[in-house]
């Protein structure tokens, strides 16, 4: 990456992602392919005062070796030393967490599914570490991306391996609003003002329930939570951390928690979804009573079934999250087969954990109080994409009447 364009990405995971603070430290989670990025978070937060930067590194293609010749028992054993490098880090409540991860689409494809599945196994268990803290809203913490040449290869199969690698930097940078000309944190803020005003319009209107629908048969209801909260990036912060931060960039989602216990209907996938090392494709989901029943896929369903029916939570919903095709990723027109942007192209919903802060008082709770309250307390999290060119969502208040929140994919409700 342009040593610029590389500053400008970590100037604008520190100030606006974790929001460091002087005294913080800083444990960072990266692969391989992201390590000049990663020096350079580390640079930058040694200047703005950091007290130490904790790096974590991962290596695709090693992982791939161990997924290739150990046995699945071995892939799913996690040693305590590895939860407690993570740990340690975290329990003082004086740190921080950047993660920077890449994609890989095909790497996997030589690979038995059930040792995926077992090797997702242990990656979920160190990242439930983390999950731990952010639960507890105690944790600032920040997602990123960055290219890897596997995955620049799938998207841009026409262009040779160096055009096709520059290509998705460059659309990478434009979806976290980093260029060479502007100041990406005046960018964010920007960008964070405008999500908020979605987000303080439909927590004025307090619905009840939200009816679903998509021209390629999504028609689902839910509740959501008594007392939720509508959040965006702009929102993302609570009394137990010291500043707001933005946990997922690039991000243009606004999101909440519905009540898992209330879920009907049908979910159909409108993208892809990467799971476990494998694309699982044409995929749908049948809920009932809040309880996923049934599912389908024209590709790789057993890691979908995996994931999906685990246990009676990850089977129900935690996460209904919508986001408007005028999304900037949405208008680059591509699948990047990364869950983290595809999120960011299409309203979606996730099976498996809520979030405790989208509850007015939710970070506070136990697991039994959280229950109680139809927040889902599951050990994994895993969003899918619903949202389409004609996805349309209902907002049904207490009284029974009916608002459209959002039409042909995109936000009708006024004030947004």
């Amino acid at each position: 990456m342009d040593n610029t364009l590389c500053q400008k990405y970590a100037k604008a995971l520190l100030h606006i992602g974790v929001n460091l603070q002087k005294g913080e430290t800083v444990l960072l989670q990266t692969c391989t392919e992201g390590l000049q990025l990663a020096k350079e978070v580390t640079k930058q937060a040694f200047e703005m005062g950091a007290k130490d930067v904790v790096v974590h590194i991962e290596d695709a293609e090693i992982n791939h070796l161990r997924a290739l010749h150990c046995d699945e028992e071995t892939l799913k054993e996690v040693p305590a030393w590895k939860l407690e490098s993570v740990d340690s880090v975290l329990r003082d409540g004086n740190a921080v967490q950047i993660g920077i991860m890449s994609s890989y689409p095909t790497l996997n494809n030589d690979v038995d599914t059930a040792k995926l599945l077992a090797q997702g196994f242990a990656s979920n268990e160190v990242r439930n570490v983390v999950r731990k803290y952010i639960h507890a809203g105690t944790l600032k913490w920040v997602g990123t991306v960055c290219p890897s040449m596997n995955w620049a290869k799938q998207l841009y199969p026409e262009l040779s391996d160096e055009e096709a690698y520059k290509k998705l930097e460059e659309e990478l940078c434009y979806m976290m609003r980093v260029d060479a000309d502007t100041d990406p944190v005046d960018n964010w803020h920007a960008h964070c003002a405008d999500m908020a005003k979605i987000s303080k319009k439909l927590n004025e209107h307090n619905f009840k329930s939200l009816h679903i629908t998509s021209e390629l048969g999504t028609d689902i209801t839910m509740d959501l939570v008594k007392n939720h909260i509508w959040t965006s990036a702009a929102d993302m912060g609570s009394s137990k951390v010291n500043a707001p931060y933005v946990a997922n960039m690039p991000t243009e989602e606004i999101f909440t928690d519905p009540d898992y216990r209330t879920v009907n209907g049908v979910a159909v996938a409108s993208f892809p979804l990467m799971m476990s090392g494998k694309l699982v494709k044409d995929f749908s989901i049948t809920f009932k009573d809040g309880k996923a029943i049934s599912c389908s896929a024209s590709e790789n369903v057993e890691c979908l079934e995996d994931t999906l029916f685990k246990n009676e939570y990850t089977r129900q919903l935690g996460e209904v999250a919508l986001v408007s095709k005028q999304s900037p990723i949405k208008q680059l027109n591509r699948i990047f087969f990364n869950g983290l942007i595809d999120e960011n192209a299409a309203s979606h919903l996730a099976f498996g954990t809520s979030f405790p802060s989208n509850i007015k008082g939710g970070s506070d709770m136990s697991k039994e109080e959280l229950l109680a309250n139809g927040v889902n307390v599951a050990v994994s999290h895993t969003d899918f994409m619903i949202g389409t060119p004609d996805f349309k969502v209902v907002g049904i208040k207490e009284s029974g009447e009916e608002v459209v929140i959002m039409e042909h994919g995109d936000f009708v409700l006024e004030g947004c």
